[in-house]
């Protein structure tokens, strides 16, 4: 049956002038004609019916790029040509072009000019060239067809390729029995590659019970003949103990013959072991030599083990920068773990640059990926806007879904958004839940805010001595909020007696941990002698830590005593000042008084006119109270 990829015109003459011309280009390509070796080679297709060998020839000439442009779908169609004339080399040849594909990177400008039709005759320029495409598409079920056609001549490689056919589940179902059969002919045979793949079936257990001494007896014969995988596998088994004894020594030994031998996950364990000396004595730059190859291999682990290298230095100024770039490479690889490391170097600019939508793609990646604490930080930056758009019905999303796998954080932030209605509904009754299940894993926010739960809900949800168990727990860990609540439960602000004296001291801790408003509270407490030895001088200390951090109560107050000299010296000018803080930060009285003292000069040049402005605000002010009472 004639060729459907046969040239038109084509004219089969007798076999004498097929020789002729075949033999003219042997001599012509011996000589380094190349072009010439075409030209005969050619002739001698168009006039024979013969072997293919011609055929053959002019397509290890494409493949090769001798005479012509490398390219492999031309190379293709003359091995074509040649099988179907029967040429069992041109079968394999073809065979192994369709297992892997192949495409020609020159051909990018042409591919460029077909899509160009202002380009005319770049295109036809290309259509020349590629008459057949720029690339081979992978087809493994014709590949296994090519194989099986010629598997008996007895050919080792076409034995290796159908093994391997068979054991995976490209080119059709697997055959097992028949891989182990054909890997024992091509070992038989002295192929490293039969072993070496003897020994995979009988580690990975591929239609066989896994024996992984029976593999490790197999990959040693491959490596004993050059096989680097196999010496990467039985480096493996020696240095992990897997199927013999561990012999780190003779490990680490073949991960480095393998990895000088460009192996790239020998090249990784080989950097690591260099790295400890767990069985070769601990290098660190050859270990980083290592690695750096590993990674430039695309080895995941490798990036990772780099990034982790060069930022603990590792007895050396640690290298930020260099750590990122590894990372980054990890993170663009798809490794979650990398993907939020890289996040957080954005996030913080350690490394080369701060970019917080960098940030917020390297989070969002992994959480995507299942990475809890990205999940946790990606919502955080979709409730500011840092790095996104704000979005809060993502920021709830993302929280929920770092909450499910029990992030006490997350359950506690999205109990507050259930609680306010952020991002969506509010839910009262699923808030309770999430606290109660970060609570019981003994997180202090969950349990002073389930404490809030208790306090001020609906009187199903009211329970006074659960929220003040919860409390007590949570001010016992260090929470200084939990403390202050504390001082209000017990000052009598919710449904229990008032006991004083431990609010002053639950208050004191607080204020003492930084809380400015029991800061202002305690202050209060120690100004009027309430419960507490009046002390002036210690309360106007506490209103000014209150002050400091913008409380406006704190501010007046203290305003008050630099007005009076109680507690201070007497200094109207840094009590104006107060006063004027406490307006800005709407203190209704503070208005008024700051007014005052603009009006008459009090401490302050005088301004009238700004004066009354302010008088007048808190009038205003005070109005807007009354009517909301």
């Amino acid at each position: 049956m004639a060729s459907p990829w046969l040239p038109s015109g084509v004219r089969v003459q007798g076999a004498r002038a097929f020789g002729g011309a075949l033999k003219a280009g042997d001599v012509a390509f011996s000589a380094g004609r190349h072009v010439e070796a075409l030209k005969l080679w050619r002739k001698a297709a168009e006039r024979s019916g013969g072997d293919g060998e011609a055929e053959f020839r002019i397509a290890r000439l494409y493949r090769n790029g001798k005479g012509v442009f490398v390219n492999f779908a031309e190379a293709g169609h003359w091995y074509e040509l040649a099988s179907e004339r029967g040429h069992v080399q041109a079968k394999l040849e073809l065979a192994k072009l369709l297992l892997s594909g192949a495409s020609d990177y020159n051909a990018t400008r042409f591919r460029q000019a077909r899509r160009d039709p202002d380009s005319p005759q770049t295109a036809s320029l290309a259509t020349l060239i590629y008459p057949h495409g720029d690339k081979v598409q992978i087809d493994a079920n014709r590949a296994r067809a090519l194989l099986e056609e010629i598997e008996p001549t007895g050919d080792l490689e076409t034995a290796e390729l159908l093994a391997m056919l068979y054991l995976g589940t490209r080119g059709g179902p697997p055959d097992t029995l028949r891989a182990q059969a054909l890997l024992e002919r091509v070992a038989a045979g002295g192929r490293a590659t039969g072993e070496f793949g003897l020994g995979d079936m009988f580690f990975r257990g591929l239609g066989v019970e896994i024996d992984r001494a029976r593999a490790a007896d197999h990959y040693e014969r491959a490596a004993e003949g050059g096989h680097v995988r196999a010496k990467t596998a039985l480096a493996t088994i020696l240095y992990d103990g897997l199927g013999r004894p561990i012999d780190r020594a003779r490990g680490a030994k073949l991960f480095l013959e393998a990895a000088e031998s460009g192996e790239v996950f020998a090249q990784y364990r080989a950097g690591m072991i260099l790295q400890t000396g767990e069985g070769a004595p601990r290098n660190l730059d050859q270990s980083e030599t290592m690695l750096r190859a590993a990674g430039k291999g695309g080895h995941i682990g490798a990036m990772m083990a780099l990034g982790e290298f060069y930022s603990r230095g590792d007895g050396r100024e640690p290298d930020l920068r260099e750590a990122e770039i590894w990372y980054r490479q990890a993170a663009d690889r798809g490794d979650m773990h990398a993907q939020f490391i890289a996040g957080r170097f954005a996030a913080t600019g350690d490394g080369s640059y701060q970019s917080l939508p960098d940030a917020a793609r390297y989070f969002l990646k992994a959480a995507e990926g299942g990475h809890a604490i990205a999940a946790v930080n990606i919502a955080a930056f979709y409730a500011s806007g840092s790095g996104v758009g704000q979005d809060l019905a993502q920021s709830r999303r993302w929280y929920r879904k770092a909450a499910e796998q029990e992030m006490p954080p997350a359950q506690v932030r999205l109990a507050r958004m259930l609680l306010s209605g952020d991002g969506g509904e509010r839910d009262p009754a699923e808030a309770r839940l999430w606290l109660e299940r970060a609570a019981a894993k003994g997180d202090p926010e969950a349990k002073a805010l389930l404490a809030t739960v208790f306090l001020l809900g609906d009187k199903n949800n009211r329970d006074v001595g659960k929220a003040e168990t919860l409390l007590q727990e949570a001010a016992t860990s260090g929470l200084s909020a939990a403390a202050m609540q504390l001082g209000h439960l017990y000052a009598g602000r919710y449904e229990m007696a008032a006991r004083p004296e431990d609010a002053a001291r639950w208050y004191r801790i607080a204020a003492e941990a930084g809380q400015s408003e029991a800061q202002y509270v305690l202050g209060v407490m120690l100004r009027h002698g309430r419960v507490v030895e009046q002390n002036a001088a210690e309360a106007a200390a506490w209103f000014a830590r209150a002050a400091e951090s913008g409380l406006a109560t704190a501010q007046f107050d203290l305003g008050v005593m630099y007005c009076t000299g109680e507690g201070v010296d007497l200094d109207v000018a840094r009590g104006a000042e107060m006063y004027r803080f406490a307006a800005e930060g709407g203190h209704v009285d503070g208005m008024h008084n700051w007014g005052v003292m603009l009006l008459k000069g009090i401490g302050v040049e005088a301004n009238e006119q700004a004066g009354a402005q302010w008088i007048e605000k808190a009038k205003a002010a005070r109005e807007a109270q009354a009517r909301r009472a």
